[in-house]
């Protein structure tokens, strides 16, 4: 038995209590993102409807711009523990706001919490993986990020499942004083793991190396755009951008298409009921894949493998879609999308920054995920405005979604076989 789960989980005693309090900190992260989800999105859909949330999209990539200057500030400034410590403090002021202004909302309310509920991941998430891969060696993350990247997951069930059980309960206010305290949850969790990472052997022999960038890195006066600097200014980062950009362009056409067509049905009930078993499904098949699959196929694969996933899923629900219009076949379209993103392709993405510098980890993972994840998504939306005008026949669209996955594949395989590379060399150099 022993000899089989360390097929999939390869972990050494020292490192176990480490994984745990990242595991707890992605855990909360994502379920405070998915509390919020729900509730932002149905009171801008019920004040101002579908077509101006659309609208509300685009201005997210003002935010995000905003939000990347502000961490690259940050990151100059404080600790790695330090950003941590004040992404965590800012949402729990901004929650208890909330709880208040919410009480009668108002224009400026409604957008605000709008905005920052999609702030919540685009500082949260860049700043948990920015962490995890500045404390680990890349050895470590093929072994330990398929269980830290399972909390991503299983937060995510559990944030839908507590904000669909607990709203009639507590109402929308007593759900974002849950969200503050699972941001005291975050602090306390990354608290935890700094003062045990100095009395790991596992992980001890990073911190003096790891310290000295650090520092030199914070004595340096950047620009709050660097991040941008350095992806354009490296093919490989560039290519992680390109990973990134093409996947929100396909998955904001994979998702107005099977919204249209969740159009059909009659009744909100039946639509509900359909739309929860599509996620459900979804969400089945992320916990799976991230248990079972992704740190096995991350070690017994390699890295190429395992970005090529999702792309490779996407290409064929998206061609079935193309030739089989239909509703069915249009959840696979969001179960390829939902199921596989979350799990697998995120894992492996994130560990793409194990072999860069420590600028790069933080300012260039900022401006991928926080700046290009909105921007691509404001491409896709204003395309399908601008195909739609054209009467672009709907399944048409996968037309578009095939074109930009095949991009993104090239730039997997890409990435893929220069951190094989770079990590070669650098054991190579280390073991001389």
């Amino acid at each position: 038995m022993t000899k089989l789960i360390n097929q999939f989980f390869d972990f050494r005693r020292d490192e176990i209590p480490v994984v745990l309090l990242l595991f707890t900190s992605f855990f909360c992260s994502i379920a405070v993102f998915q509390i919020l989800k729900p509730l932002k999105k149905g009171l801008f859909v019920e004040v101002y409807g579908a077509d101006t949330e659309l609208y509300a999209k685009l201005l997210n990539i003002l935010a995000a711009a905003f939000a990347m200057v502000v961490f690259t500030y940050l990151y100059n400034r404080l600790s790695r523990r330090g950003l941590i410590f004040s992404i965590c403090g800012f949402f729990i002021a901004v929650f208890g706001l909330l709880t208040l202004f919410l009480q009668d909302p108002n224009v400026y309310s409604i957008w605000g919490f709008y905005l920052v509920g999609d702030l919540v991941t685009t500082l949260l998430v860049a700043g948990f993986w920015a962490y995890a891969t500045d404390i680990t060696r890349t050895e470590q993350a093929k072994r330990l990020f398929g269980l830290i990247g399972l909390g991503l997951v299983l937060g995510g069930w559990a944030g839908i499942t507590s904000a669909k059980a607990l709203l009639e309960q507590i109402q929308m206010e007593g759900l974002l004083f849950l969200c503050a305290g699972l941001m005291l949850v975050i602090a306390a969790a990354t608290g935890g793991t700094e003062y045990l990472l100095p009395r790991s052997e596992s992980f001890r022999r990073n911190l003096l190396q790891r310290h000295t960038q650090e520092k030199s890195v914070q004595e340096e006066a950047s620009a709050a755009l660097e991040g941008a600097s350095l992806a354009l200014r490296s093919p490989y980062l560039a290519a992680i951008v390109g990973i990134m950009a093409c996947y929100e362009i396909a998955s904001q056409v994979m998702d107005y298409q099977f919204s249209s067509l969740s159009e059909q049905l009659s009744g909100i009930t039946e639509t509900q009921a359909f739309i929860t078993n599509i996620y459900f499904f979804a969400n089945m098949l992320s916990v799976l894949v991230q248990l079972f699959l992704v740190s096995f196929i991350m070690r017994k694969a390699g890295l190429v493998v395992t970005l090529l996933v999702m792309p490779v899923a996407i290409l064929l629900s998206s061609l079935s879609f193309l030739f089989i219009p239909t509703l069915l076949v249009s959840g696979l379209l969001v179960i390829s999308d939902n199921g596989l993103n979350y799990s697998i392709q995120q894992t492996g993405r994130e560990t793409l920054y194990m072999i860069t510098t420590p600028d790069e980890k933080y300012k260039a993972r900022a401006f991928t995920n926080m700046f290009v994840q909105r921007l691509a998504k404001g491409i896709a939306i204003l395309a399908v405005l601008g195909l739609g005008a054209l009467a672009v026949p709907l399944p048409y669209l996968s037309l578009l979604t095939i074109t930009v996955v095949v991009l993104m594949i090239l730039c997997s395989v890409f990435a893929g076989r220069r951190f094989n590379c770079q990590s070669e060399q650098a054991e190579q150099l280390k073991a001389a």
